[in-house]
């Protein structure tokens, strides 16, 4: 299993309308993102980043595979809510780097 990691910059007074959209569109989709070979997703606003916006939203997918994150991308659906959202609620970016994004460290505690 692999963990690919995305991250956009939350533009100022968006944070609450985008981290209840993007919580919505999670929880609607489910069940086509279990279908497409995610196993997980977990996203998280971090404050560290103040200055310029709301924070940064961090979005952790985990999937057996980055190529599962690329197509997830690919999507049409994916392609125009980002399309929506850029600019809007966050700040212009691609995904392009999102399934190279791969954890450098990944300690698995549990054994």
């Amino acid at each position: 299993m692999v963990a690919c990691v995305h991250v956009a910059r939350i533009l100022p007074g968006k944070r609450e309308e985008f981290a209840r959209q993007l919580k919505q569109g999670f929880e609607a989709g489910r069940e086509a993102l279990k279908a497409l070979g995610f196993r997980r997703v977990v996203s998280f606003v971090s404050d560290e980043v103040t200055k310029d916006g709301d924070g940064l939203l961090v979005t952790v997918y985990e999937a057996d595979d980055p190529s599962v994150v690329e197509r997830f991308y690919q999507l049409d659906w994916v392609i125009q809510g980002e399309k929506r959202n850029h600019g809007v609620l966050v700040t212009p970016h691609d995904h392009d780097a999102v399934p190279r994004n791969v954890a450098f460290v990944d300690i698995d505690l549990r054994s």
